[in-house]
């Protein structure tokens, strides 16, 4: 026998590997199928058990608010306070109680005599006393709540088969005795729907005691009916805590068995349907595809066994001319020996060689153009004035200019590898992410912020403006971000000047304007002027003084700001400037209806206390100011605003301003920041700036806190001496 080839001895134990794979495979879908159906199969069987216990318990809720409204009804309660002609009327009305509802409803009286009873819609005369039953004990003990008990055997003088329930409801309306009402139902009342459960031969359905008693089965027919099989069920496979699903042999068969505890009635409702109904056709698909795949791969293991030996060989020939052409002999000829399919495959390996010969040299070409584009990229790149990075589509830095390398302070070692938000402050890492993720998910093709970047190993902040671009390859797909980085401190020093030449105006409008507000006195002196003239002159004095006032302030806010304002404590009394302040707001206060109220350790100010704060005597007039006319203009009409002054716990002095009106939420965040301001016409945003600034100057802080239910707080802490 002719020994097999190399080439063919490697197809072959291919073969036999995917043959070994295919089974591994088969194998284990079959267990992961397996697995799955039966977990499917306690699903759906958790899911019949519990639907069918619900229409139990809505059944027991039915039941409960029957006896419920029998027990109070009028028939019922009228009967304990009349004489016996009443009687007739409770036997009509249990009598149509019992034929709706009951089998054997009876009125008991305190003692637990039954005093009127009806057996299936007739009265009895054998009535019975109940007084020494355990049920009426515990139903007197805990009236106008409904006692029940399961009765699975015969009792004597009792008209109703087992099993069936027993229930007693004794009144008690007003501490005087109404009566007791006592209901026998049978169990078929808490008969499960049939209309979701399909019975088989060894399928059922049944609701037993807590000992195991079966009281309730459907029959062939799949019509419940009432038994007594006596225990089926030990205890000890109950499950008192809610629902077992188990799978477990049942008479012979492997059946899926849920039971589910009824705490209400102390019951358990046990299901349970073959395994088979669940597992019977995918079994059976799962073998026809494990024959299929056996007699695919050994159909395969023919048919490769019988093609490789003529199609090894020419092939070997063009793989030996591949060689040849690899190594750049393009000389190398091909004839095609046969006129099958490997004859083509010569035949296109030859157009092939001539294609690729082109290929080639139009490729050298292309990459000929690319490196002088790359080229002129590189000196872009390199020489751009702006920091560029290039990130890929995982925010990696996978290459920088130089510009960037000066921006940041780094090596290019330092950098490329590195994620770009290491570099980034903490605050801006949530802005830059989203953004980023923005530009990833093409939501938009560009995103700009303002962000603060590490400069250097020492990783010092500085302020730059960054503006992104998405890269896209020829199909579309997400590649990487294009950033540019451009440096801020400039643009900062540009503000700073302008800010220094604002300041330097202002300190020069003031000389004129001492000249402007002047003016209105020498001319009230002439003593020539109408009414109308002098209340257009007072305008004018007026609205001069508020000019000056504005810039002096601007100017001691610039101080502040740039840590030059001269603070020189001394002892303020913070009474007597809240009182000044009263009077000079005393038209708006009164215009408004708002009353000004000082607490001193949270009782009302008198007329000769004081509140001492060590601190500077404008700059809290100003402060103060400031707050109570905020406090004042969002406080509503006719409310109070109240300025408590106490000595807190931590030895601390604190002024708790506090108005009716809360502060809109989006303004909360920002409450003291500069040029913030919210529906006030003409309003600068600078009074609680200023207000912040001016008690950091003194050492101290301010904090607020805002609620539409307790007003504002506006809270001003000192660390002096009171």
């Amino acid at each position: 026998m002719k020994a097999l080839s190399i080439n063919s001895k490697i197809m072959l134990v291919q073969l036999l590997m995917a043959l070994l794979g295919a089974l591994a495979l088969a194998v284990a879908g079959y267990f992961i199928l397996y697995t799955s159906l039966t977990a499917s199969a306690k699903r759906q069987m958790r899911y019949v058990a519990v639907s069918q216990a619900d229409f139990v318990r809505h059944n027991w809720d039915l039941i409960l608010s029957e006896i419920r409204e029998l027990g109070h009804s009028e028939a019922v309660t009228t009967y304990t306070y009349t004489s016996s002609f009443w009687e007739g009327a409770l036997t009509e009305y249990l009598k149509d109680s019992a034929s709706q509802n009951f089998s054997v409803v009876a009125y008991l009286d305190q003692t637990g005599l039954e005093k009127v009873k009806v057996v299936h819609g007739r009265k009895s005369t054998h009535l019975m006393d109940h007084g020494a039953s355990a049920i009426f004990k515990r139903a007197k003990q805990h009236p106008n709540v409904i006692q029940f008990k399961i009765v699975t055997e015969h009792t004597v003088g009792v008209e109703l088969p087992p099993p069936y329930i027993e229930y007693i409801y004794y009144g008690d309306r007003f501490s005087r005795f109404t009566g007791a009402v006592m209901v026998l139902s049978t169990i078929d009342r808490l008969s499960p729907t049939m209309a979701d459960f399909h019975f088989e031969e060894t399928g059922y359905l049944t609701l037993m005691t807590a000992d195991g008693r079966v009281l309730i089965t459907p029959d062939k027919r799949q019509t419940m009916q009432r038994v007594n099989m006596g225990k089926i069920i030990g205890t000890s496979s109950l499950c008192p805590e809610g629902v077992r699903i188990k799978r477990a042999p049942l008479l012979g068969q492997d059946v899926m068995n849920a039971l589910v505890y009824l705490p209400e009635m102390d019951l358990f409702l046990d299901a349970a349907l073959p395994m088979n109904r669940f597992m019977l056709v995918p079994r059976r698909l799962i073998i026809v595809y494990i024959a299929i795949i056996l007699l695919t791969m050994a159909l395969c293991l023919l048919v490769s066994y019988k093609l490789a030996r003529g199609i090894t060989r020419p092939i070997l020939e063009l793989a030996a001319a591949a060689n040849k052409l690899a190594q750049g002999d393009w000389a190398q000829e091909i004839r095609p020996r046969k006129d099958d399919e490997t004859g083509v495959l010569a035949q296109a390996f030859l157009v092939m060689k001539g294609r690729l010969h082109d290929m080639i040299r139009s490729r050298d070409l292309e990459i000929a153009a690319r490196r002088q584009s790359e080229e002129r990229y590189r000196t872009l790149f390199e020489t751009a004035p702006d920091a560029i990075s290039v990130l890929d589509d995982q925010g990696v830095i996978v290459d920088v200019n130089p510009a960037a390398l000066r921006l940041y302070g780094l090596g290019r070692w330092e950098m490329v590898g590195k994620r770009t938000i290491d570099f980034i402050h903490p605050e801006n890492l949530e802005v830059c992410q989203l953004n980023f993720e923005r530009l990833k998910g093409a939501a938009v093709v560009n995103v700009e912020e303002e962000i603060i970047i590490y400069y250097g190993p020492e990783r010092e902040e500085r302020p730059v403006w960054r503006k992104a671009k998405s890269l896209m390859d020829d199909k579309g797909l997400f590649r990487g971000v294009l950033a540019y980085d451009r440096d801020l401190r400039e643009r900062q020093e540009a503000n700073r000047l302008r800010e220094e030449l604002d300041r330097i105006a202002r300190h020069d409008l003031k000389a004129p304007l001492n000249g402007i507000v002047n003016i209105p006195y020498l001319i009230r002196k002439q003593n020539n002027l109408s009414t109308e003239q002098l209340r257009w002159l007072q305008m004018i004095e007026d609205s001069g003084y508020k000019m000056l006032e504005l810039i002096n302030n601007s100017l001691e806010i610039y101080r502040m700001e740039a840590g030059r304002y001269n603070f020189q404590p001394v002892r303020v009394d913070c009474v007597a400037i809240l009182r000044k302040i009263g009077l000079d707001l005393l038209d708006q206060l009164q215009s408004r209806r708002v009353e000004l109220r000082l607490l001193v350790n949270d009782r009302p100010c008198r007329k000769d206390e004081c509140f001492m704060i060590s601190g500077d005597e404008l700059l809290t007039y100003s402060m103060l100011a400031n707050l109570i006319k905020n406090a004042l203009e969002a406080s509503p009409v006719g409310q109070a605003i109240e300025v408590a002054m106490r000595k807190a716990e931590d030895g601390r002095l604190e002024i708790i301003i506090h108005n009716e009106g809360a502060v809109p939420e989006e303004l909360r965040a920002s409450f003291f920041d500069k040029y913030v301001t919210w529906g006030k016409r003409g309003g600068s945003g600078l009074g609680t700036y200023s207000a912040r600034l001016m008690a950091v100057t003194q050492g101290g802080d301010i904090t607020m806190r805002s609620s539409v239910a307790q007003g504002t707080f506006v809270i001003v802490g000192f660390s002096g001496a009171g």
